[in-house]
């Protein structure tokens, strides 16, 4: 049977559906790369936030509409936004013909007349096989007043080590140059197996069960559970990249309190200063919430203080979105819509500003590339270096293109630089593996 997949919503999603598509791939199934030419098409959604549950709700209507005109015999809908909504989403939506939550990929065989099948890891059209994501955790135990996904995916559980390691080890062998370690939050790892075994130990085990040339990139780390001492051994690691994906969602102790998130500005401070005391070009990410309930003129300048304080590399920020069920949705305080998107402005400005300044600090040294894609006729090749995670970061121009491919690694001398990208020349050495 002809299958279109569809992925939304983050890189554990993307992981999610790389399953699948090895399933179904297994079962006899054949992946296309466009609705029109499908049996049936599936999407796997996302329903964090409004957008996201817009976003999904708008994908499934378009496969609607080509299920009136004969063009598909059969629609699927997978994951959070049906883990979120259920039997009523089913009401809403009648067209749909199968349902499945989140890693329920054993009822979508059976949908499709096929016999389950063990996990594995194929790929969507839109895979790059030089970067993986590695999934080695599901779930939340934390009470985040904002947060839905407690309740979309339930409780922390994580991947074993072994199972990891194998995993990683797949990935590298088809291909992988960069592996993206992704769960909700990285810190928990590993507290529901044995008691004993947490993230440094899984990055150890990665450590000598890969090549030396991979790059280990840790996204969603919870400041709570970091202290110096963590940042310190995973300095220690050589494949480890020096980037760390921190969201703080603020930075001021009654704003942390009243979004129920555990730990205090003054210990975030700690944390992101000891980096950059560590190595000055630590990449630093971090995520913010603009506009949440209570937020006063002076706590959001906290905020704009904190990321000029510390230069941070790269932020990803949120207007508050008040989500149904969840606590935040009906606090006091809620700032008017106009507020919330003039403070996200703000701080969007200033931190275009900060990000030029850290990115001039690279003009006339060297990085190392990963290639992404190349335009021969323009003599332009993008590519990331290790402040880039994909998707979410800026991007590293490379001309001449010369005998560049992509998924390769390059060398490259940095000549100039904006406020997202890089841009520079192959080094001298001319160093591609």
């Amino acid at each position: 049977m002809k299958v279109f997949l569809l992925s939304l919503g983050c890189a554990k999603n993307t992981a999610d559906s790389e399953v699948l598509a090895g399933m179904l791939k297994t079962a006899g199934h054949t992946l296309v790369e466009n609705a029109e030419d499908a049996d049936v098409a599936f999407v796997n959604t996302c329903g964090f936030i409004q957008p996201a549950v817009e976003e999904s709700i708008g994908a499934i209507l378009d496969l609607e509409q080509l299920k009136e005109q004969g063009s598909l015999r059969r629609i699927g809908v997978l994951g959070c936004l049906y883990n979120r909504y259920g039997e009523d989403l089913k009401k809403e939506i009648p067209s749909v013909d199968i349902w499945a939550k989140a890693e329920d990929w054993s009822s979508v065989l059976r949908a499709l007349g096929s016999d389950a099948c063990a996990p594995s890891r194929g790929m969507l059209t839109e895979t790059r096989r030089w970067t993986r994501y590695l999934k080695v955790g599901e779930g939340c135990d934390n009470v985040c007043a904002y947060c839905t996904i407690p309740s979309i995916r339930g409780r922390s559980r994580s991947v074993p080590v072994a199972a990891v390691v194998a995993q990683a080890e797949t990935l590298v062998r088809e291909g992988a140059r960069e592996l993206c370690l992704v769960g909700q939050d990285l810190t928990a790892y590993g507290r529901d197996l044995d008691g004993k075994t947490g993230l440094l130990d899984l990055l150890g085990a990665l450590e000598t069960s890969i090549p030396d040339d991979i790059w280990l990139r840790l996204l969603y780390l919870h400041p709570a559970q970091m202290d110096e001492a963590f940042i310190d051994r995973l300095l220690s690691y050589k494949k480890v990249l020096r980037y760390l994906d921190i969201p703080i969602q603020h930075i001021d102790d009654e704003m942390l309190r009243r979004m129920k998130r555990p730990g205090s500005a003054s210990h975030i401070r700690r944390l992101f200063s000891h980096a950059r005391k560590a190595d000055p070009f630590f990449a630093l990410r971090t995520t913010i919430i603009v506009g949440f309930p209570g937020e006063t003129e002076a706590a959001f300048g906290k905020t704009l203080d904190f990321l000029e304080e510390m230069s941070i590399d790269r932020v990803g920020a949120f207007v508050f979105s008040p989500e149904e069920g969840t606590p935040a949705a009906t606090m006091d305080g809620q700032i008017p819509d106009s507020v919330r998107e003039q403070r996200y402005a703000r701080l969007m400005e200033l931190q275009s500003a900060i990000s030029l300044e850290r990115q001039r600090l690279f003009v006339g040294r060297t990085m190392r590339v990963l290639v992404e894609e190349i335009d021969r006729e323009g003599e332009l090749a993008w590519g990331r270096s290790y402040r880039d995670a994909p998707e979410v970061d800026g991007l590293v121009g490379v001309s001449p293109v010369g005998t560049l491919q992509e998924g390769d690694f390059v060398s490259v001398s940095v000549t100039d630089a904006e406020e997202y990208d890089l841009f520079g020349v192959p080094a001298d050495d001319g160093e591609i593996s």
